[in-house]
């Protein structure tokens, strides 16, 4: 990682770039009460990257010229966590350790829930319910309309995966781990993963476990399905492969894991599915596409300049769009071969994963802007920034959003563990505003979050 570069750790611990018998007003009854059935059930899902394959494709009006905040909302800590949107109403997670609930128009706080741990996760709207996973080491089911608890889970906990330091070897947490896993829905099923190394299956309406299955490391990937098998990736390296009604194993495939020191490991973007093929990025610097019916490769690619690839992919009709760390690039990948299409330059680490609509893809990035890119050609049609960009004394990221290389050096002088360092990320990204949270779309608006602690919806509506 660049970061880690610029500050310096020995050289050789160093991170480098890397969904006719009836009469007939009857019939015609039946048939509208069903549509109009059908259609409120599908408006009162809402999920990370939009639906159980994480297409992350939004039906709405793209969003092609300059956005205006239409309204923001402060909270009190970092938001990493995604918003969705159902119902007229916003959720989304801080780490404040609430959850929040706001209308969609103006932005009012209808009602919040706090929990004893921040909310990373990315909150799931499905049976009038609102679900999510917290730090404080549950799972949690809220009433849609109020906020009031229903009912909760508890995991064996929930913690920041831990890599080696890169000046003395020992074990810390990895500031690089932004996120926990998002729940998803399926048949009455609520499925998510944990960082006790669990998939869990819980019942949308108890919360009963139906089943888990461990892997052999922290699971913060947002497990995709299709038909009757369940993707997802872990920190032990591994893509996982699971038969959605019974939690066995259908296969396993093996990403590249560095365990010497701990650079060149884990997975924690999520899968994305189309047509029978899960795509998902690793930090092995590279991205996969597999055969869900039977596990095998159908393409690996590796020119993303040995950066990982932590963003999840959203699915157009025949490319798909990722982002990346260390690249500092926002791809555009022919979804058949794995042929890279073009990149488009983020100017910063780039965790964020994009939502696309007919015309244009949505990323976030850690200099503090959301970029609005038309996807056909890679251009970027505008820029908007974040509060916390647009103050920001530290300097970190120079006026255009590029990293100046001297201030970083000077910030990170005398420092000798990754604590230290833990703590100046920590600081630079609040500051500069990054967006790590993944924005949602609906009636050309576009929400997300920013580690100014910002809710944002901005809009180039009249």
């Amino acid at each position: 990682m660049i970061f880690n570069t610029i500050f310096a750790p020995p050289k050789n611990k160093t991170k480098m770039n890397f969904r006719p018998s009836f009469n007939l007003n009857i019939l015609i009854f039946l048939f509208a009460f069903s549509a109009c059935t059908n259609s409120e059930k599908q408006e009162s899902e809402a999920m990370f990257m939009n639906n159980a394959q994480h297409t992350s494709f939004y039906h709405s009006t793209p969003v092609k010229n300059q956005p205006r905040v239409l309204w923001k909302v402060k909270t009190n800590g970092q938001v990493i966590s995604s918003p969705v949107v159902a119902g007229g109403k916003v959720f989304v997670g801080s780490a404040d350790n609430k959850l929040y609930a706001l209308n969609e128009s103006d932005g009012e706080i209808l009602w919040t829930f706090e929990t004893g741990g921040a909310i990373n996760s990315t909150p799931l709207i499905a049976g009038g319910k609102v679900l999510f996973l917290s730090y404080d080491g549950f799972f949690y089911a809220l009433d849609q309309n109020t906020g009031d608890p229903v009912w909760k889970f508890k995991t064996g906990g929930e913690s920041v995966f831990k890599v080696k330091d890169y000046f003395n070897g020992s074990f810390q947490p990895d500031f690089w781990d932004f996120y926990l896993s998002s729940a998803t829905v399926n048949n009455g099923t609520v499925y998510f993963g944990s960082s006790d190394s669990n998939i869990y299956a819980l019942d949308l309406e108890t919360g009963e476990k139906k089943w888990n299955y461990s892997t052999g490391g922290s699971v913060h990937s947002s497990p995709a399905i299709w038909e009757n098998s369940l993707v997802v990736g872990s920190w032990d390296s591994r893509v996982y492969c699971l038969d959605t009604e019974t939690g066995d194993k259908k296969w396993v495939y093996t990403t590249g894991r560095d365990t010497a020191s701990y650079i060149w490991l884990g997975i924690q973007a999520s899968p994305s599915i189309d047509n029978g093929v899960a795509y998902i990025g690793s930090r092995d610097a590279l991205f996969y596409a597999f055969d869900i019916s039977s596990g095998d490769t159908l393409w690996t690619k590796n020119e993303f300049n040995r950066s990982w690839m932590p963003s999840s992919a959203a699915i157009g009709s025949e490319n798909i769009y990722t982002g990346s760390s260390d690249s500092f690039s926002f791809f555009s990948i022919d979804k058949q071969t794995g042929a890279i299409n073009y990149s488009t330059s983020t100017k910063a680490y780039t965790f964020s994963s994009p939502a696309i609509d007919s015309e244009m893809a949505y990323i976030g990035s850690a200099n503090g802007r959301l970029y609005g890119i038309e996807h056909a050609t890679g251009d970027i049609k505008w820029t908007f920034q974040t509060e916390g960009s647009r103050t920001d004394t530290l300097g970190f990221f120079n006026e255009n959003g590029d990293v100046d290389i001297e201030r970083a050096r000077e910030l990170s002088d005398g420092i000798e563990d990754m604590p230290t360092l833990t703590k100046l990320y920590t600081r630079i990204f609040e500051k500069s505003g990054s967006v790590l949270s993944s924005p949602a779309i609906d009636n050309q608006v576009l929400y997300f979050g920013s580690s100014d602690g910002n809710i944002y919806a901005i809009t180039d509506k009249e």
